[in-house]
């Protein structure tokens, strides 16, 4: 059967939805079988398409079974017909027959042409599916284009995606029309077509806007070793150069904040603190509680504890707005971190000094071992003062009575 129609349209459908030829002839296929079986009562024995694109031909072959008598005109086909086809056939024996589409009554080939259409567009949705799947994990741009109580809907071209609730930035004014980035959390394969969820909250949001942003991150010269976000408020992102003669805070930042500017105006004023990383931990600590300036950070290794010392103007600072500032270093950094003022430590070393037994040397034994308040003493008690050098079990028990006492 020569069909230059049938040929254009294999052509319309592939350019239109990306098929392969192999594709829609199977999606032809199954339609004329389900054709097939709606006008014979039961499908073919088997069924193939051959195609010559060059000649624009098409034969539509079926199996079937040589009897003397044909009760299954779907199935069977007598001797008589079949050796005008094969001479040699005998009962028995098993022909392909041509037939022409066109012989099928109009309700079996509506109900092939429904079929047809279905599995395009099952395969449309898988195609879809397969594409948004490998681009999980990347940032995607699109249109908002509907805004419900829990969740925003975002025109992505082919299909739409899901901004929810507790993956939009707090606070931000999303407005119908507008172009939105986000980060590809998940892509579910769905009845309906593919679902895919987008984020604006999670670390890796920004972790992908600096490897956009800065080309030394996706040369791999900058590393980003970590990141910790309170979404909509402030971010820490630990980075290291492997050259040292790179700079990769400033490589982040960029040329008069080029760089951290088109960064920050995707996340509606989220404050983000740059921080180099560094082996010593009392170095790593004081970068992290950046943007304060840090005194003083003594440690305790064993216990993972660290106490900052800053100067009066920066303590609310280190410890920022409802604690975020401390809290996120802690998150980065793995530490515990204690952070007190230097009018704080010198009003209660004043208040050690008047301690029983104490000296100059054990003061400055105890400031050593990170004893530097009351709640210090307290926090520890004679187990904690007894491992310091010149303090014995009743001295400790004495200098906790004490404290007790004054901070009752």
């Amino acid at each position: 059967m020569q069909s230059k129609e049938f040929f254009s349209l294999l052509e319309n459908v592939r350019r239109e939805k990306g098929f392969s030829s192999e594709m829609l002839i199977e999606s032809i296929k199954e339609a004329l079988t389900s054709a097939y079986k709606k006008k014979y009562g039961s499908p073919p024995l088997e069924l193939c398409i051959n195609t010559d694109e060059k000649e624009k031909k098409v034969q539509i072959l079926v199996s079937k079974s040589v009897v003397e008598k044909v009760k299954n005109p779907g199935r069977e086909i007598s001797l008589e017909e079949a050796k005008k086809i094969n001479k040699t056939t005998r009962i028995g024996d098993k022909i392909r027959v041509e037939i022409d589409p066109i012989d099928f009554s109009r309700i079996a080939a509506s109900t092939g042409k429904y079929v047809m259409m279905q599995q395009i567009i099952e395969k449309e949705k898988e195609l879809i599916y397969k594409e948004f799947k490998k681009r999980e994990g990347e940032i995607i741009s699109g249109t908002m284009r509907y805004q419900g109580d829990r969740f925003i809907l975002i025109d992505l071209g082919k299909v739409e995606g899901i901004l929810p609730e507790k993956e939009q930035l707090p606070g931000k004014k999303y407005k119908q029309g507008e172009r939105i980035k986000g980060y590809i959390l998940r892509v579910n394969r769905e009845p309906k077509g593919p679902r895919i969820i987008i984020s604006q909250t999670h670390p890796n949001f920004l972790r992908r806007l600096f490897e956009i942003e800065v080309p030394e991150i996706k040369e791999k010269i900058v590393k980003i070793r970590q990141i910790k976000r309170d979404p909509g408020k402030r971010a820490k992102i630990v980075v290291e150069s492997k050259d040292e003669k790179i700079d990769p805070v400033g490589s982040c930042v960029g040329l008069r904040g080029s760089r951290i500017k088109a960064i920050l105006r995707e996340l509606e004023g989220e404050r983000i603190d740059i921080i180099r990383y560094d082996k010593d931990p009392r170095v790593f600590i004081k970068n992290s509680l950046k943007p304060a300036e840090i005194k003083e950070v003594k440690i305790n290794e064993a216990e993972k504890k660290a106490k900052v010392i800053v100067s009066d103007d920066q303590l609310s600072i280190a410890i920022g707005s409802n604690g975020e500032n401390v809290k996120l270093a802690a998150k980065l950094t793995g530490w515990q971190i204690d952070i007190r003022s230097i009018g704080e430590v010198e009003k209660e070393t004043n208040f050690l000094k008047s301690l029983p037994g104490i000296g100059e040397k054990t003061l400055q034994s105890l400031k050593e071992a990170g004893f530097l308040t009351v709640k210090d003493i307290l926090r520890e008690g004679t187990k904690g003062l007894c491992k310091i050098k010149g303090i014995g079990p009743k001295m400790a028990e004495k200098i906790v009575k004490k404290t007790k006492e004054i901070a009752s």
